[in-house]
């Protein structure tokens, strides 16, 4: 006959308390699992109270087990109504006060929850944040007898002490700040070191989306550090350190990172023009990651204005957005897949007729080429053979050996090489059709767009 589950878990609570002395909360935290709609502590009272009023009964009925259960729940179960019940029948009982679960330093971990509520409370006083979440680093011996305990007793449905602790102590932060917990995407994290007693405060990051335009040739997306140097300075860089003195991530960056008093940037854009391109039309789209930042909701309108004036238009921001880490990562993923426009000067070795011009822009509508890695940025790249689709060219000549030249390709077209052919790596190229010499003299990127546009 299956042994009814109240009884299992009544059994298994005498068991325990047989050996260990545990406080309601912690007795509870055993059977966490079991009537989820309620407390720990509420939990573990309700069996103490149960176990006393059945004990109260038997030693009533004049049965032995009940003076027992009683001395025990009096004892090592630090319940007050069953010492009421053992002082009235002379029953003698041992004063435990120490929880085996929770105790470390003579105290109970969850007595220490109300002061650690306000001293996190002080180390977030100047951050501001909406949601939080709250993290525990337990005390490894607390964690070892709670692992002996569970194993002993094939506890199925217990919690673990920091699952416990954590939920207590942000109770209370919500009630001081009025702030909610967020277990997804919280701005900040509290972290309470259990055996430093130490409140360490993480703040999450923001991000910001927006699109750059850059107006002048000459400036890197990211930092470009001196090549004989390395960074370090010499004579080479005139000890900048720098190959050159600015770049478009830090135009945004240092100044989105000063705005919202963050420690740190990180810079995410939908691929990246050559440094003698500009970015033209409506812009590159990109996200500042800004870490650890004391204001989380800045004015944007300010963010805008402030890096547009300090860049000295050099580049211009627009469109600034918060956004999430997701928007970062699928702004990489999609720069490979995505449309870009182009407009290009070229010059030719010979002058080139209408008949050639035609042939290249029929050749090249909806056509797949194939480029292996640039001569120019093999040393940084993998030395890959990748298919892109070319999906329009038109060109029109503005002299007789210069061409202007418009493209809509795939990202990730190298699209210098795909005027010169660079000497047989990009297939088929412009200067395969137009049978001559190209070079591209001048480019600019004038749009950026998903497939679906």
């Amino acid at each position: 006959m299956t042994v009814p589950t109240e009884s299992r878990v009544l059994d298994t609570t005498v068991k325990m308390l047989e050996k260990y002395p545990l406080c309601d909360k912690c007795l509870g935290r055993q059977f966490a699992w079991l009537s989820t709609n309620t407390s720990n502590e509420d939990r573990g009272h309700s069996l103490k109270l149960t176990l006393s009023m059945n004990a109260d009964d038997e030693l009533k009925a004049g049965e032995e087990r009940g003076k027992t259960i009683i001395g025990l729940l009096a004892s090592r179960g630090m319940f007050g109504p069953a010492q009421v019940i053992a002082q009235k029948n002379s029953i003698d009982f041992d004063h435990e006060s120490q929880c085996h679960l929770c105790f470390i330093d003579g105290q109970s971990v969850f007595d220490r929850v109300e002061s650690i509520a306000k001293r996190a409370m002080e180390e977030s006083e100047n951050i501001e944040f909406d949601t939080f979440l709250v993290g525990t680093i337990s005390v490894p011996v607390l964690d070892e007898r709670q692992d002996e305990l569970r194993a002993e007793h094939s506890l199925l449905h217990a919690e673990a002490l920091k699952s416990d602790f954590s939920r207590e102590l942000g109770k209370h932060i919500h009630d001081l700040c009025g702030k909610d917990v967020n277990f997804e995407r919280p701005h900040i994290v509290f972290l309470y070191d259990m055996v430093k007693d130490e409140v360490e405060l993480q703040i999450n990051p923001i991000f910001i989306y927006g699109r750059y335009l850059k107006l002048k040739r000459g400036i890197p997306q990211s930092r470009w550090d001196c090549n004989e140097c390395s960074g370090r300075g010499c004579d080479e860089c005139g000890g900048t350190g720098r190959r050159y003195p600015d770049s478009i991530s830090e135009y945004v960056g240092v100044v989105g990172q000063r705005v919202t008093e963050g420690t740190r940037f990180k810079f995410h854009a939908a691929g990246r023009e050559d440094v003698d391109v500009l970015m033209l039309g409506t812009g590159r789209p990109f996200v500042v990651e800004i870490s650890e930042p004391k204001v989380r909701n800045p004015d944007l309108r300010v963010l805008e204005k402030r890096i547009n004036k300090e860049a000295k238009k050099r580049i211009k921001v627009l469109d600034l957005r918060m956004t999430n880490r997701e928007q970062s990562q699928k702004l990489k993923e999609d720069a490979s897949t995505n449309i870009k426009e182009y407009v290009a000067i070229i010059e030719t070795a010979e002058p080139v007729g209408e008949v050639d011009i035609q042939r290249v822009e029929r050749e090249f509508s909806g056509a797949t080429i194939e480029q292996r890695t640039p001569t120019r940025v093999s040393h940084r790249r993998s030395d890959l053979v990748r298919k892109k689709v070319i999906h329009r060219i038109q060109l029109k000549k503005k002299s007789a050996k210069t061409i202007e030249g418009f493209f809509k390709v795939q990202g990730g077209t190298y699209v210098k090489e795909l005027i010169s052919g660079d000497e047989g790596r990009t297939v088929p190229s412009v200067a395969t059709f137009l049978g001559t010499e190209c070079v591209c003299k001048e480019l600019n990127v004038t749009a950026i767009y998903g497939e679906e546009s």
